[in-house]
């Protein structure tokens, strides 16, 4: 797995240098190298930039919008730090860091292992000040975004969490030079509170953009009936146990089978020549970049440890995704919500206007499941069902039903080829016969079938996959690859 290397001492800085001269790492910027290849540099930066901050600047606190997002937005990242004046550090054209003078040690909470970024009531008065950048990149997220998180925070944990964060940004604004955003800040607090009506906020801006607005109903019904369904299963917890080697090569073919579905023509050996090699396949430039694309998230463990604790969050990480994965594919409008509906075969997905709504309306039903197998399972049926995007869409929700795998320590799950068409059959009686159990049944096998491959053995791991006809098409390799499933003997309830 690419990493980023940082000097310790001269001892280490000679020797990194060394390896430089022989073409083994390269620099990034004074005291930070690394062994990826130049194109992946830039998106090892995105994924890992904290570890930059910790190695610049340990003490400091990660601040305003970053705190929020935690992910550089359009290449820039926010922290504080004790210094005397604002500056701005260019690590490379992907990555600015702007430093911003201000206290370190107040309503601040961990984030990593080695740093620390704003509790909620800091980077709720930090949003509020003015902010002169353009809004692609700008400091602050603005009075309008902090009401539409206190209204979330309202509804989450209730009157009692807007009074204690009300009183702790009281006690500590002074310390911070946030008076005048304590003002507003209170003001807003106030006025929601005050406002409410059986439990509900109804400030002016927090009703107007409240993404609950339209839905679709017949989804929502259907995400309940799925979420019963699931909640009556028994699902059997497989726990990963992490290595770098493992963790790569399950990586490389969550990729390529990921993919595999909708290019059925691609190759291991195309696959690994992308990943491994960096080198795109002849003639088809954007095809390589997918695959690439989904390697560089689900290689990468912090996004895939990584789940939504709000619809907001859900939404963001959707975008955010996406638009990695798509980055590409200009034409498929990376990153942007779906303005035209879509469909596929006689499955019609959630139009455009009611997508928000839908995911919004979904996220409390998604919350009451058992984290693990049966969030993963609706995670990936939630995404697939709404279609937010023009393309894409499958990739995306099948990384998503990932991450809620990783952060509960088990095994991925990923989806051979030759198991594609009970997969997509699978989705299929769910959207149009609200039955559940074939889906549920696909990604159990599959859970089992991931957790037993060699993964610490990249020749293993092939070996094993193409001995077991996973990577052929359903066709030619369904047959010897259901012998393969049904040694695990997973019986569900009927529904």
């Amino acid at each position: 797995m690419n990493q980023l290397i940082f000097v310790q001492d001269i001892q280490q800085a000679k020797r990194l240098s060394k390896a430089v001269s022989k073409g083994q790492l390269k620099r990034v910027r004074q005291g930070i190298y690394t062994d990826a290849a130049w194109e992946a540099i830039p998106q090892l930066l995105h994924s890992k930039w904290y570890q930059v901050v910790e190695y610049l600047y340990p003490t400091a606190i990660i601040s305003h919008s970053t705190a929020v997002s935690l992910l550089p937005n359009n290449n820039m990242i926010y922290i504080t730090a004790a210094v005397k004046i604002r500056k701005k550090i260019r690590i490379s054209d992907k990555l600015i860091i702007e430093v911003l003078p201000g206290d370190i040690t107040s309503l601040s909470e961990p984030f990593q292992l080695r740093s620390r970024k704003s509790a909620p009531e800091r980077y709720l008065l930090e949003n509020l000040q003015i902010s002169h950048k353009d809004v692609s990149a700008r400091k602050t997220l603005g009075k309008q975004w902090v009401e539409q998180e206190l209204c979330r925070l309202l509804k989450e944990h209730g009157e009692q969490e807007l009074s204690r964060i009300r009183e702790q940004a009281q006690q500590n604004c002074e310390v911070l030079n946030m008076e005048k955003e304590f003002k507003i800040l209170n003001h807003l607090i106030g006025t929601i509170l005050s406002s409410q009506t059986n439990g509900v906020p109804t400030s002016p801006t927090a009703t107007t953009n409240n993404r609950s607005a339209a839905f679709d109903s017949n989804r929502i019904d259907c995400f309940e009936q799925m979420a019963a369904y699931l909640q009556s299963c028994k699902f059997i917890v497989r726990p990963y146990q992490y290595s770098a080697s493992s963790w790569r090569n399950l990586a490389f073919f969550e990729s390529y089978f990921s993919n595999h579905i909708t290019k059925p023509d691609f190759k291991i050996d195309e696959a690994e020549q992308i990943i491994f090699q960096n080198s795109e396949i002849e003639n088809r430039r954007q095809d390589s970049h997918d695959v690439m694309a989904v390697y560089n998230i689900v290689q990468d463990d912090t996004v895939m440890s990584t789940v939504p604790n709000s619809p907001d969050e859900l939404l963001d990480f959707l975008v955010q995704r996406h638009a990695l994965i798509m980055n590409g594919r200009p034409d498929k409008r990376p990153g942007l919500l779906k303005n035209e509906a879509n469909r596929a075969g006689d499955s019609v997905f959630v139009s455009p206007d009611q997508v928000e709504g839908t995911l919004s309306r979904a996220f409390p039903i998604y919350q009451e499941l058992q984290p693990g197998l049966a969030r993963a399972i609706f995670m990936q049926f939630l995404v697939s069902e709404c279609h937010p995007f023009d393309d894409g869409n499958g990739r995306l929700a099948r990384i998503m039903m990932n991450a809620e795998l990783v952060c509960t320590k088990q095994t991925k799950v990923i989806v051979p080829t030759a198991h594609r068409d009970r997969y997509l059959n699978g989705l299929r009686q769910a959207t149009r016969s609200y039955k559940y159990r074939t889906i549920s049944k696909v990604f159990c096998d599959l859970h089992a079938y991931t957790h037993s491959i060699p993964w610490s053995d990249y020749a293993r791991a092939r070996k094993t996959l193409e001995s077991q006809y996973a990577n052929i098409l359903p066709e030619q390799g369904v047959g010897v690859f259901n012998r393969q499933l049904s040694k695990y003997k997973i019986a569900l309830p009927p529904g």
